[in-house]
C-alpha cells in the first residue's frame, strides 16, 4: 500500500510539474507577460541607475527652445528662420565634433513674410554643414506616414546624406524603450538620426533597448541664450568636440512616454522631451551598451525550474523557497541587464506563484486521502 501510495504521489507531482511548465510556457507568449516583463524591465533600470550607475563623458550637449525662448524670439515659431540661422552659426563656430538639429524646416518660403528670411536659415544650415557632420531631423507624419515636405533650397543644402528620420518604436504598453538605427522603407530602409549620426561621425553603432541607467540626467542650454551669445570664448568652452541636439525643451510639445525622464530640470515622470530621448539612444548607441534580449529557451529553462516547486514537501520550506526564488530571479533579471541582457523573468515570476499554490493543493490532497 505505500508503495502504491509513494507512485500514486509521484504520478501526480509528475502530472502538476508537466502541467505548471506548459502553462508557464503558454503564459510567456501572451501579451500579459509581454506587459508584466516591460514592468519588471522598467524597475529593473530603476534599481540599476540607483545602485550602480554607468558614468559617461559629457559629451552630448542640448540646446533646448524653451518656453522663454519662445517670448523671447518675436517671431512665431515656424518662422524662426533668422533666430534659428544665428543659432546655427553660433554653434558651428564653436566647432563641435557634430550638430543636429531636431526642430522642423519649414516646407515653403517664408521671404512672403520679409525680404531675407530663406537666406538665413541657408547661412546657418551652411554653416552648420561645413563644420563638419551635421544632421537634420526629418519628421512622419502621424496621418500620412510619410516624410513632411521641406522647402527645396533646405534640401539642396542639406542632401539626402544629412537626413535622419524621427521616428520612434513604441512597445504594447505604448512606451518607447527601444530605438532604430533604420526605418524600413520600400528601397530597403532609411537612417533614423540616431543612426544618420553614428553613420557621419564614423561609429559603429548596434540598436536595441536604450539603456536607462547610462549617465547622469541632461541639462540644457537654452535657445535665447545661445541667440544673445557674443563671447567666443564662452561659446568654444560649451560646445567644442561635443556632439551639440538643437530640439524642444519646452513642457508640452514633442513629449514620448518613456519608463523615466532623464530632463534634470524636469520632475521625474513617465513622458521624456523627445531631444533628451535622442540624446539617452545615441549615448547608448555610440557606448554600445544596447541590451539584447536572452534567447527564449533561457526564459523556459527558468520557468522549467520555478515549476520544481510544487514537489516540495515542506510547507514552510516551500514558502521560504518561493520568496528566496523571487528574489533570485529578480536579482539575475537586474544583473542580467546590467551585463547587457534584458532577461525576460515575468513568466518564471508566475510560474514560481502558480507551483506555490499547486504545492499546497498536493500536500492537501496527501492529507484527505492518506494511504496505511
Amino acid at each position: 500500500m505505500e508503495d502504491a501510495a509513494r507512485d500514486g504521489r509521484t504520478g501526480a507531482g509528475a502530472f502538476v510539474l508537466l502541467a505548471l511548465a506548459l502553462a508557464g510556457f503558454a503564459f510567456s507568449l501572451s501579451r500579459w507577460c509581454d506587459r508584466l516583463d516591460l514592468a519588471l524591465l522598467d524597475r529593473e533600470w530603476a534599481v540599476l541607475r540607483a545602485i550602480a550607475p554607468r558614468t559617461v563623458p559629457e559629451d552630448i550637449v542640448i540646446v533646448g527652445v524653451d518656453d522663454a525662448s519662445v517670448k523671447a524670439v518675436p517671431q512665431p515659431l515656424g518662422a524662426w528662420n533668422q533666430p534659428l540661422g544665428e543659432v546655427l552659426v553660433r554653434i558651428a563656430s564653436g566647432k563641435p565634433r557634430a550638430m543636429a538639429l531636431v526642430l522642423a524646416l519649414p516646407d515653403r518660403s517664408l521671404d512672403v513674410l520679409g525680404p531675407g528670411l530663406d537666406r538665413a536659415l541657408l547661412v546657418g544650415l551652411a554653416a552648420a554643414r561645413a563644420n563638419g557632420p551635421f544632421v537634420v531631423a526629418l519628421p512622419i507624419d502621424a496621418s500620412t506616414h510619410a516624410a513632411r515636405p521641406m522647402y527645396d533650397p533646405y534640401y539642396a543644402v542639406l542632401g539626402k546624406e544629412r537626413l535622419g528620420i524621427d521616428l520612434w518604436p513604441r512597445d504594447d504598453d505604448g512606451i518607447t524603450r527601444r530605438f532604430s538605427l533604420a526605418i524600413p522603407t520600400q528601397d530597403g530602409g532609411f537612417p533614423t538620426l540616431d543612426g544618420r549620426l553614428c553613420q557621419v561621425l564614423h561609429v559603429r553603432c548596434r540598436d536595441g533597448l536604450i539603456d536607462f541607467s547610462l549617465g547622469a540626467g541632461y541639462q540644457y542650454i537654452p535657445f535665447r541664450e545661445v541667440l544673445e551669445m557674443r563671447d567666443a570664448q564662452r561659446v568654444q568652452r560649451l560646445f567644442r568636440d561635443r556632439i551639440v541636439l538643437i530640439g524642444d525643451a519646452r513642457a508640452n510639445s514633442d513629449r514620448i512616454a518613456a519608463p523615466m525622464d532623464l530632463a534634470a530640470w524636469e520632475s521625474p515622470g513617465r513622458e521624456s522631451p523627445g531631444i533628451v530621448l535622442h540624446a539617452q539612444a545615441l549615448r547608448t548607441a555610440m557606448l554600445g551598451t544596447a541590451s539584447s534580449e536572452a534567447p527564449r529557451p533561457a526564459a523556459v529553462l527558468l520557468l522549467a525550474l520555478a515549476a520544481l516547486l510544487a514537489l516540495v514537501r515542506d510547507a514552510r520550506i516551500a514558502f521560504a523557497a518561493a520568496a528566496l526564488g523571487a528574489l533570485a530571479l529578480l536579482a539575475l533579471g537586474t544583473a542580467s541587464l546590467h551585463a547587457g541582457v534584458f532577461l525576460p523573468i515575468g513568466a518564471a515570476l508566475a510560474t514560481l506563484l502558480a507551483a506555490l499554490l499547486a504545492g499546497i493543493g498536493l500536500r492537501r490532497r496527501a492529507r484527505d486521502r492518506p494511504f496505511r
